[in-house]
C-alpha cells in the first residue's frame, strides 16, 4: 500500500515538516509518507527510518484517513490524576482563605500545613510537591501582602484635570511651577550602586551615631521651560515654607501669575500663604487627596536621591548643599531650554 496522491504544496509541506517540526515522531512520519509517495514498499521504509512495516502502514493510514493532523504526537496524559476538578476546586478555595476561617489557628498556610489539613478533612491526599504543583496551576503563588490607597477626595477629577491641564497647555499668562519638599535627609552613609572591581564592593563606614541632625530640600521645577531649582532647609514648618514661595515669586516678573501646583500637607495651606498668594498673583493648585505623585517635581525628587544621595557619605551639610547645587545646575544645562524655555526666558526679560 503507498499514499495517496499528493499534489505539489502538500509535498512541499510533508518536506518542510520533515526538517523543522518541533518533535522527532512528526519529522520521521513525514519522512515515510514522503518515501511512500515514490511506491517504496513498507518493508523498505521501515528499514530506512529504522521501525517496523506495521507502524509504517499505520502512518499511511492515519495520513490517508486524516491528513496533516496525523503528523502530530500523540502523547498520553500520564498517570491519572489524583484530584477530580471538584476536589481541585474546593483546594483552591481552602488555599485562598484564612487558617484562621477555616478554624486553624494560623494565619496563613504553609505548604505542608495545607496537605495536612487538607487530608484531616478528608478533601485530598496530596504530597507537598503535588499541592505546590495544583496550585501553581490554578494560579495561586506565595505572596506578601500589600496596602492598597487610593485618594478619598470627592473632588478628585476636578482636580486631577486642573492639575493636568496645566501641563499640558502653558498659559498664556505665566509659568506653571511645582513645589514639595524632600526629606528628612540625614548626614550618615548611604548605600548605592556604581562600577567597582569584581567581589570588591566600595565599602562606607558604619553608623555609630547621628550628630548632623536632618535638613528637608524644598524644591521648585518649572514645568513649561524645563527648569529645577532648590534650597536646603532645617525645618519644614509653615514659615520656612512661605520664605521659599516667596524666593519663586522674586524668579518672575510680578505682573507674571504663576500657578503653583503643591500638595495637600497644613504647612502649604496656612492663612498667612493664601493671603500672600492673593497679594502677589499667584494660584495655587491643590493636588488630589493622597494623589502628589500628579506633582512633577516628585519625579525629579528621585533623581537627585539617586545620583546626590545615595551612595555618599558627606562630612557635612555645606558639601552635600553643594553637591546638589551642582547636580541641579547640571541638570539644567543638559535638560532644560527648548522654545517654551526660551519664551518664558524672553518674557522674564520684559
Amino acid at each position: 500500500m503507498f499514499v495517496r496522491s499528493l499534489d505539489p504544496g502538500e509535498a512541499r509541506k510533508l518536506k518542510r515538516v520533515a526538517t523543522d517540526a518541533k518533535h522527532r515522531c512528526s519529522r520521521i512520519r513525514a519522512m515515510i509518507l514522503l518515501a511512500s509517495a515514490t511506491e517504496m514498499a513498507a518493508p523498505q521504509i521501515a528499514q530506512l527510518y529504522l521501525t517496523d512495516a506495521e507502524h509504517v502502514r499505520k502512518v499511511i493510514h492515519a495520513f490517508n484517513d486524516r491528513g496533516f493532523s496525523s503528523l502530530d504526537p500523540d502523547y498520553r496524559g500520564g498517570r491519572p490524576k489524583k484530584v477530580t476538578p471538584q476536589q481541585r476546586d474546593e483546594i483552591v478555595c481552602v488555599a485562598r482563605a484564612r487558617p484562621d476561617s477555616q478554624g486553624v489557628a494560623l494565619t496563613r498556610w504553609s505548604i505542608a500545613k495545607l496537605a495536612q489539613h487538607l487530608a484531616e478533612q478528608q478533601i485530598a491526599r496530596l504530597s507537598p510537591t503535588g499541592l505546590r504543583a495544583l496550585l501553581d496551576e490554578a494560579g495561586l503563588s506565595f505572596q506578601r501582602t500589600r496596602s492598597w490607597k487610593w485618594s478619598p477626595d470627592p473632588e478628585f477629577k476636578t482636580k486631577a484635570e486642573r492639575v493636568l491641564g496645566l501641563y499640558r497647555q502653558a498659559p498664556s499668562d505665566g509659568p506653571v511651577v511645582c513645589f514639595d519638599e524632600m526629606g528628612p535627609i540625614q548626614l550618615i552613609p548611604h548605600q548605592g550602586a556604581g562600577w567597582a572591581p569584581t567581589g570588591r564592593p566600595e565599602r562606607h563606614r558604619a553608623t555609630y551615631n547621628r550628630h548632623g541632625g536632618t535638613r528637608y530640600l524644598f524644591g521648585a521645577y518649572d514645568v513649561h521651560a524645563d527648569r529645577l531649582f532648590g534650597r536646603l532647609r532645617t525645618h519644614k514648618a509653615a514659615r520656612d515654607v512661605l520664605g521659599f514661595l516667596k524666593t519663586i515669586r522674586m524668579r518672575y516678573p510680578a505682573k507674571r501669575r504663576i500657578y503653583l501646583i503643591m500638595d495637600n500637607i497644613s504647612a502649604h495651606w496656612t492663612q498667612e500663604i493664601r493671603q500672600w498668594a492673593a497679594d502677589s498673583n499667584v494660584e495655587l493648585v491643590a493636588t488630589p487627596t493622597y494623589a502628589s505623585f500628579l506633582n512633577r517635581i516628585e519625579c525629579h525628587f528621585g533623581a537627585i536621591g539617586e545620583f546626590t544621595i545615595k551612595n555618599t557619605d558627606y562630612p557635612d551639610w555645606d558639601t552635600l548643599a553643594k553637591a546638589m547645587a551642582d547636580y541641579i545646575s547640571l541638570r539644567n544645562r543638559t535638560h532644560g531650554g527648548g522654545p517654551i524655555a526660551q519664551l518664558e526666558a524672553r518674557r522674564r526679560v520684559a
